[in-house]
């Protein structure tokens, strides 16, 4: 695995080491320069209004946008043609942790403010996958699932099949700065009463047990709580912390 940082400009910050290999791609987080992307106290017309300014901002008239619940389902969404109109489509794609998406035109979403962010691409199979991967969501297997469904549409995929995928892990809490408890550490079958969990690092072993390569595989230098960068945490702050946006799409030609 190796780490990067993504660079920063304009509230977000872009990887650009995936970019770079398709112009198409667009992947990133927002910073907390623009705010509370999640906007918990707004109206649905508000959230729907953010998101879909975003979505216009870098290129896309269709953003889909899940309401997590730190668990593992996965909603996948398939080709369809781009609206016609020059209005942006925000698709409420339910209670859900993870999106795949077949094909160009679609902006997938996730929010997130000390949970890992993971972007998947095959650029083989012209698919994308974005998970929210918070300490639940890693202990149940959320990321092997959205890789084996990714790559060959099952629940299940044995090591050595994920072809050309790549995996990032983004910017989230770092492991020097996540102090966990008892029912934490038990849940990825750890023992003690209290300890530092490095998050990013479980999705890391998580993605080469399935088959990821190792040079497919990068995580962020970024870590919400220490920095560096203008990030939200919720941690840092004692739960008032807003939320960031991660976002990733392949835009049509």
């Amino acid at each position: 695995m190796t780490e990067v940082a993504e660079i920063p400009g304009n509230g977000m910050l872009r990887l650009s080491r995936w970019e770079s290999l398709d112009p198409n791609l667009v992947c990133g987080i927002t910073t907390a320069e623009r705010g509370d992307l999640a906007v918990a106290e707004a109206s649905p017309e508000r959230v729907a209004s953010v998101y879909a300014d975003l979505a216009r901002e870098l290129g896309f008239r269709r953003v889909s946008v899940p309401t997590q619940v730190h668990g593992t389902d996965l909603r996948e969404i398939g080709a369809s043609p781009v609206p016609d109109s020059g209005a942006c489509t925000v698709h409420r794609a339910g209670r859900v942790d993870g999106q795949l998406a077949d094909g160009p035109g679609w902006l997938l979403a996730a929010t997130a403010a000390d949970c890992v962010p993971v972007y998947l691409w095959s650029r083989e199979l012209a698919r994308i996958g974005l998970i929210h991967a918070g300490w639940r969501g890693a202990a149940a297997g959320i990321l092997p699932r959205a890789i084996a469904r990714l790559v060959d549409g099952s629940d299940r995929s044995p090591p050595g099949a994920a072809g050309d995928l790549r995996v990032h892990l983004g910017p989230a809490i770092c492991g020097r700065c996540y102090e966990v408890d008892t029912p934490v550490l038990s849940a990825f079958g750890l023992r003690g009463t209290r300890a530092q969990l490095d998050l990013r690092g479980v999705l890391a072993a998580q993605a080469t047990t399935v088959g990821v390569a190792p040079e497919a595989l990068t995580s962020s230098l970024y870590c919400t709580s220490c920095g560096p960068g203008d990030l939200h945490s919720h941690r840092a702050s004692g739960g008032t912390a807003g939320r960031m946006a991660a976002f990733l799409g392949l835009r049509s030609d």
